[in-house]
């Protein structure tokens, strides 16, 4: 009874942590943003500037219809390649009837917005999922294409800038230098298999790299742990050269908290640092296929309920 009512409280976390959509923001910060702060606003009797009125007439003289706009990357959204915009509105009335993103450097399919409403000063955030960067080129000034529509059936398409503080330039950076790495070398998962060691039960994941074109050597040079598992080579870290190398991996459940074990959608990643040729080492996450990604995240829920954690 007791592993059954486990196994329910941390269902019920995952489903929680891992639901997506347009959403109004809860204030939580994207990923490695600074922490904000907020300042009371000082008594004034200046009386306030009345609101747009409601609908397209009421921000008919604005460019992008009021619209504020950013561009956002949580760390929920970082292995299925999401972005969020953030879109806050100057008045009421407004529905996203369609979104796209429009970023010189990055590609993304059309967002899902399902007729979002917009209320005046509230946030709204909708997912973009990104494709491969092109980069043919350098990444320019991130905007979103909008299709708004109201109760009295009017219909207009704006061009709103995002602000994101760097976040475009980075996505098409680490991209472009991952295409790079994955052009001349391919890096799967080609083995898992449960271990018992003096740390407890544990994984020895095999991590195989074999050349696909070039002849730049490619070098591991760290592991990253994650979210639930401790990581660690068991033996020599490799370089790929000509012929196939493997990386021989030990995960072992270290964090079985709520928390940890709620941001599931990490506990299957694994992180490197890489570096080829010449190039300075650089993160790289090695995100295997789903059925390892199941494997992982049941390993170690299992793991933690049979500590009675």
């Amino acid at each position: 009874m007791r592993r059954a009512a486990g196994r329910g409280l941390v269902a019920c976390v995952l489903t929680a942590v891992l639901a997506t959509g347009g959403c109004v923001s809860d204030g939580s910060e994207p990923a490695g943003s600074p922490p904000r702060t907020t300042t009371a606003a000082p008594a004034t009797t200046t009386p306030s500037t009345p609101p747009p009125a409601a609908g397209l007439a009421g921000v008919a003289d604005g460019p992008a219809a009021g619209l504020r706009g950013e561009l956002l990357q949580f760390r929920r959204d970082v292995a299925g390649r999401r972005v969020e915009v953030r879109l806050t509105a100057a008045n009421d009335g407004l529905v996203v009837d369609a979104l796209e993103l429009r970023t010189p450097g990055l590609t993304a399919a059309p967002a899902v917005p399902r007729s979002a409403q917009l209320r005046r000063g509230l946030p709204l955030d909708l997912p973009v999922v990104l494709g491969a960067a092109d980069c043919s080129g350098p990444a320019g000034p991130p905007a979103a294409e909008v299709r708004l529509l109201d109760a009295a059936g009017g219909s207009r398409t704006v061009t709103v800038p995002l602000e994101d503080d760097g976040l475009a330039e980075r996505l098409h950076e680490s991209d472009c230098a991952d295409q790079a790495l994955r052009a001349q070398a391919a890096i799967e998962v080609a083995g898992v298999r449960e271990v018992s060691g003096e740390d407890g039960p544990a994984l020895r994941v095999e991590v195989r790299l074999r050349r696909l074109s070039g002849s730049d050597p490619l070098r591991v040079i760290d592991i990253g742990s994650n979210t639930v598992y401790s990581i660690r080579a068991v033996g020599p870290l490799p370089t790929l050269r000509e012929q196939p190398v493997v990386l021989d991996l030990l995960m072992i459940p270290a964090r079985c908290d709520t928390h940890a074990l709620g941001e599931s959608y990490r506990t299957g990643l694994i992180g490197l640092v890489l570096a080829l040729g010449d190039d300075d080492p650089r993160p790289f996450v090695l995100t295997p296929e789903d059925d390892v990604r199941r494997r992982l995240e049941t390993f170690a829920v299992d793991t933690c309920l049979s500590r009675g954690d």
